[in-house]
């Protein structure tokens, strides 16, 4: 049986870290029984325990022992944003001071929880605040979890039913972080969340891909394209590196035919940049045939970039343009825009104000 993981940077690991298997390491403690692992795991992802006092069918030696071992979690809530339209913006203070955000987004009876892999991003694109300061640093498997587990205990009255890597950071550049808690979120002894529930939003490296489409877990994968040419993108996302839009596609269509849940295309769509009629042919010459449903998203706009939103004739227009070629299409309608919840802006406002606070 594997150790208790050693303290990290003097503080003690966090259950949240732990795979579903890796919770029988708390058998090791003096007063465990058989049944105390199954216990605790059930108290931490089923009830949302933040701390082991709240663990009550365990012994109060036992939950003292624990402590002196383990934490619960890594993060606190540390501030809600409540939008108009019923969107939530959650902002966790990390342990390392950090500041990570995570957004619940209603729909009819759909809510969503958007979900950041990383503090900040390292592919800049032009039009998101996430990598303005470029990537901070990777999620634990733990800290991701924490989000759903946050979200769920803001509003338990409307249970979530959908959850995508769609927050800050490039789900790909945390591979083995993602798809852990991908792994404690899917499990019946985990979360229990069904996979077609599970998005992962990548731009689309195409040996990442290649790797997701090894993963036996079939959750659905969403490609940020924006723009239809490789140059394009490489302008748009300048840390991208080097845009592979046919090698990408094509290691896509794999992942399709393994798990058969058709792709998403995200197009997020910029006044001047890619919202013209020869822009939507572009599209339509790149993706017909293929199998997969083009979200047209509006630009959401961000404070301090220089971009506009364009003009709903145009998003219009770009889905007419491309349904008449038989690509499949929907539009993603701003959401959360009255309290500024999209694209990393939460946590880029909050540092702000600290730092005013401080001078």
């Amino acid at each position: 049986m594997a150790a208790t993981p050693p303290p990290r940077d003097g503080l003690l690991p966090a259950l949240t870290d732990l795979d579903v298997e890796g919770y029988r390491a708390l058998a090791e403690t003096p007063g465990a029984r058989p049944f105390t692992p199954g216990q605790v795991r059930r108290w931490v992802l089923d009830r949302g325990a933040s701390d082991f006092a709240a663990m009550t069918d365990l012994s109060r030696p036992l939950r003292a022992e624990l402590a002196t071992r383990w934490r619960v979690r890594r993060g606190a809530l540390e501030r809600t944003y409540s939008s108009r339209d019923g969107t939530l913006g959650l902002l966790t203070r990390l342990e390392d001071g950090q500041l990570l955000e995570s957004v619940r987004i209603p729909d009819g009876e759909r809510h969503t929880l958007c979900i950041s892999s990383q503090v900040g991003c390292a592919v800049a694109c032009r039009f998101c605040a996430s990598g303005l300061e470029g990537v901070v640093r990777n999620l634990s498997s733990g800290e991701i979890i924490e989000q759903v587990l946050m979200a769920r205990e803001m509003a338990p009255e409307t249970p979530l039913s959908n959850y995508v890597f769609m927050g800050s950071g490039e789900p790909t550049h945390n591979m083995e972080a993602v798809l852990r808690a991908i792994a404690v979120m899917n499990s019946p002894d985990g979360l229990g969340i069904g996979a077609r529930r599970i998005t992962v939003s990548t731009i689309g490296h195409p040996s990442a891909l290649q790797r997701l489409a090894q993963v036996e877990i079939p959750f659905h994968v969403a490609l940020s394209i924006h723009m239809p040419t490789d140059s394009g993108r490489e302008q748009l996302m300048p840390g991208l590196g080097r845009s592979q839009l046919q090698a990408t596609l094509a290691a896509a269509r794999e992942r399709f035919e393994r798990t058969g849940r058709r792709i998403t295309i995200e197009v997020v769509v910029l006044a001047g940049v890619n919202d013209g009629d020869e822009d939507a042919r572009a599209f339509a010459r790149l993706l017909s045939g293929y199998p997969a449903l083009v979200n047209i998203i509006p630009w959401n706009p961000v404070d301090a970039i220089d971009l506009r939103a364009p003009d709903p004739q145009r998003i219009d227009a770009l889905q007419r343009i491309l349904n008449a070629a038989g690509v499949n299409t929907t539009v993603r309608r701003p959401r959360g825009q009255d309290v500024g919840v999209a694209c990393g802006q939460l946590r880029r406002r909050a540092d702000a104000n600290s730092e005013s606070a401080g001078n």
